[in-house]
């Protein structure tokens, strides 16, 4: 939970303070909001935070660990367990106005594409969706450490059946599924000493030094041959 928190703040920094780009006007009247993957819930507490006192939202918090849910949600927000790979509730397609998803696609393994579809058909006529992806590319100036740490996040992706390319076809997915105005941007995130806010610095280092000891434990996991690094 920590290291989402941190990771949070440093994605909100790259998209220069924005929580959604999509063209939802949270002042102007109450919407219906879903947040896939939620976690704790930080990103819809920023949201609310940033709403209007006098337009209250409802919004819906959905992963598959309800032990990291907030004890005591304030009125109109709600957390419950929902794996992506899994029929969403009937009773919820086509009532949001708007969906929101970051770095989760990847737990669909190779069934990434009906993942994302399945979360679209929540999303009501004129409504939108907001779904933020690594693009798994990585300068070459890239020190070696990070160079180990992206073979390392491959072979674990690989192995699972999940496409390294995902971010470059979810809009395509998104038109498969009868969306419109499906646009992309690529936003780039400064991680460690590339960002000159020093909090944010010590941020994205804590977040990408946390991944990079659960992808060090899985990489070792792996079969023999998977991966070309030695475990050490």
């Amino acid at each position: 939970v920590e290291r989402l928190q941190n990771q949070h703040h440093v994605i909100k920094d790259a998209m220069g303070g924005k929580l959604i780009m999509a063209p939802v006007d949270l002042s102007a009247s109450s919407l219906r909001i879903l947040d896939s993957g939620t976690s704790d819930g930080t990103w819809i507490q920023d949201v609310a935070a940033t709403s209007s006192a006098t337009v209250k939202h409802e919004i819906v918090g959905t992963d598959i660990n309800l032990e990291v849910f907030p004890q005591d949600p304030p009125a109109g927000t709600t957390y419950q367990i929902q794996d992506i790979n899994e029929p969403w509730p009937e009773e919820w397609k086509g009532t949001f106005d708007l969906v929101h998803q970051r770095l989760v696609v990847a737990g669909g393994g190779s069934k990434q594409r009906e993942a994302i579809q399945s979360l679209a058909a929540l999303v009501k006529p004129g409504g939108w969706i907001q779904l933020i992806e690594a693009t798994n590319k990585f300068p070459d100036s890239n020190g070696p450490a990070m160079k180990d740490l992206v073979v390392t996040m491959h072979a674990m992706m690989t192995f699972l059946g999940a496409d390294l390319q995902v971010a470059d076809k979810m809009g395509d997915w998104l038109e498969e599924a009868g969306f419109v105005d499906v646009q992309s941007c690529v936003i780039q995130t400064k991680l460690g000493a590339t960002n000159p806010d020093a909090t944010l610095a010590k941020r994205g280092v804590f977040s990408t030094a946390t991944v990079a000891q659960s992808l060090a434990a899985f990489g070792k996991s792996l079969p023999p041959g998977t991966l070309s690094l030695s475990p050490e």
